[in-house]
């Protein structure tokens, strides 16, 4: 499901070979998973307020690629940019359709992590007998997004995206992977988890998920398979091979893509068209001031490839008439992912003050945390805590991202001894630690003595009264913390994705400043913006990389020049 980790850089575009019918756009690109990347235009898209109009690196145009330094030139019909999620399945789909496809990645593997992958109406949901309605959770979704985000595109999300992930299990399937719905979701009166949430597993896995790693399962085990059947199918795939500039003439259509080295650069001409699936641009720290400022807080980055989600497509794109989504600043994936479970419990600052309301999705701890003094915060639970919450969510009342377990499946109970064993490692490497006085653990997580115990003696009176008349929790999760040895779990917010991209519409189309169609480019997944707003829709946890399989396999079939009306639609 999730999962997903960040930061970047932004860009401009404009013809940038004077006198020269080729404009080519661009800087290398990666395959990624989850998240998008935006950037400004040289002259339409004006530096934020709060820049002070600062003038962004990606607004000064590249040096043209001469031709004495282009070895080699490769035609296809097709060419994905990126290895990751998205790219898999849009190059297997544009295969399928009868087109000449080829691949370049940047990094010398694909690019893969978390697992979550939302769908509506799968074959799993339908045998499982799971039904949900499908219009309320799209309504809810653009609440969240405050009306902000492309309804279409949600909308086009809705009606095919469970076939999409059929598509997929079908592949994958014979292949020896097995699929789950995630039983871990958040079971709130007013914030709820839809059960939409897949993962595929291998047999034999222990489902334990720790600082973004997990041993069989998720989508470390589904990209070695789509990658196999890319190779069974003879599709070419050129691992460290950046993309660096995209071949324009004029306002015509894109061509292709110059990808490779100085020196030694490969031009790969693309007669149906560019998929950019690059994923989002969090490791560049300058995109991320530009489009979303308030990520450069978080304590921690999750991804891999490690950190190269820097948004060079993003750039590319612009450089060549390519606008970023119009809504600012951007959304993200942020989770408390990277430090100790955060559960339901008494929450405290670096003051030893409570200071929130525990009971609510891991994006709102996360980001609330930031804001703290010295965005220190810590979840503090007793002897009996883990057993506590294994009752809260094995009777349907607490669940969700980072408090429950990411990879519980559909059925199964909350494994406790698996939590214990996150909790040994956790104590090993310092995220977690204990003590057998509220004092003594006090002095551990360096918060002062006497507000931590009054906070704590405080808040076990309202556990006694089952009424949180202080911050309103839910008094079926109101839990004493009276028996040694007591915890504190430092509590670390995680950027996995930026959720903003290239404008765009819901035939995956790159769309210019006048929201025309850039011809025979293509962008999906992370890359691609107009979807998310506000903040990341937890409500459906892997949405992100749901649609980096809905949208990627429309990508595919689209540029392929077959009609996306072969995927059967969900009617909500």
């Amino acid at each position: 499901m999730s999962s997903e980790e960040k930061g970047k850089k932004g860009l401009s575009r404009r013809d940038f070979f004077k006198g020269s019918a080729l404009t080519a756009l661009g800087v290398a690109s990666g395959g990624l998973l989850a998240g998008c990347g935006t950037t400004p235009t040289q002259t339409s898209q004006k530096p934020a307020e709060s820049s002070g109009g600062k003038k962004w690196s990606w607004e000064t145009k590249p040096s043209a690629i001469a031709a004495s330094d282009i070895k080699k030139t490769v035609d296809t019909e097709v060419l994905v940019i990126g290895a990751g999620l998205t790219g898999t399945v849009a190059a297997l789909s544009a295969h399928e359709a009868g087109a000449k496809v080829t691949i370049i990645e940047k990094n010398e593997t694909f690019a893969c992590r978390g697992g979550h992958i939302t769908a509506f109406n799968s074959k799993v949901q339908q045998q499982m007998g799971i039904k949900n309605d499908y219009r309320q959770i799209v309504r809810r979704w653009i609440y969240w997004a405050q009306g902000r985000c492309k309804e279409d595109m949600l909308w086009t999300f809705a009606h095919k995206s469970g076939a999409c992930f059929d598509w997929v299990l079908d592949q994958v399937t014979p292949r020896g992977l097995k699929v789950a719905m995630w039983d871990g979701y958040f079971k709130g009166p007013d914030y709820t988890e839809y059960p939409v949430t897949h993962f595929f597993y291998k047999e034999g896995t222990n489902f334990i998920y720790t600082n973004g790693n997990i041993e069989g399962a998720g989508n470390a085990v589904l990209l070695p398979e789509l990658v196999g059947l890319i190779k069974e199918k003879g599709i070419q795939l050129d691992y460290k091979t950046p993309a660096v500039q995209l071949i324009r003439e004029g306002n015509g259509p894109v061509k292709g893509v110059i990808a490779g080295t100085k020196g030694n650069y490969t031009q790969y001409n693309a007669s149906k068209g560019v998929i950019i699936a690059t994923g989002d641009y969090a490791s560049d720290k300058e995109m991320v001031e530009r489009y979303a400022p308030y990520a450069l807080q978080m304590d921690s980055q999750i991804y891999f490839p490690n950190k190269c989600n820097t948004g060079d497509a993003h750039k590319m794109a612009m450089w060549a008439g390519a606008a970023m989504q119009k809504v600012e600043p951007h959304a993200g994936v942020i989770h408390l992912e990277s430090g100790a479970q955060s559960y339901a419990f008494l929450h405290i600052n670096g003051l030893g003050e409570r200071y929130k309301n525990e009971d609510v999705n891991t994006q709102s701890k996360s980001v609330t945390k930031i804001y703290q003094p010295k965005k220190v915060a810590w979840t503090i639970y007793d002897a009996e805590g883990l057993n506590q919450v294994k009752q809260q969510i094995d009777s349907g009342i607490g669940g969700g991202l980072f408090y429950g377990q990411t990879f519980m499946r559909m059925g199964a109970k909350f494994d406790l001894a698996a939590e214990q064993q996150i909790l040994e490692t956790q104590l090993k490497n310092g995220k977690v630690v204990s003590a057998d006085t509220l004092e003594e653990l006090a002095k551990k997580m360096d918060v002062p003595v006497e507000t931590f115990v009054a906070s704590v003696k405080r808040y076990n009176e309202l556990v006694a009264a089952k009424n949180d008349e202080d911050f309103g929790k839910r008094a079926e999760l109101l839990t004493p913390i009276v028996k040694p040895p007591f915890y504190g779990g430092k509590l670390l917010s995680t950027i996995l994705t930026m959720c903003g991209g290239l404008r765009t519409n819901p035939k995956c189309q790159v769309l210019d400043e006048d929201d025309k169609p850039v011809g025979n480019l293509y962008v999906a997944g992370s890359s691609a913006g107009d979807f998310f707003a506000n903040d990341y829709p937890t409500i459906c946890p892997g949405i992100g990389h749901g649609r980096c399989i809905t949208f990627g396999r429309l990508a595919g079939i689209i540029a392929a020049g077959k009609s996306p009306d072969t995927i059967p639609s969900l009617k909500v």
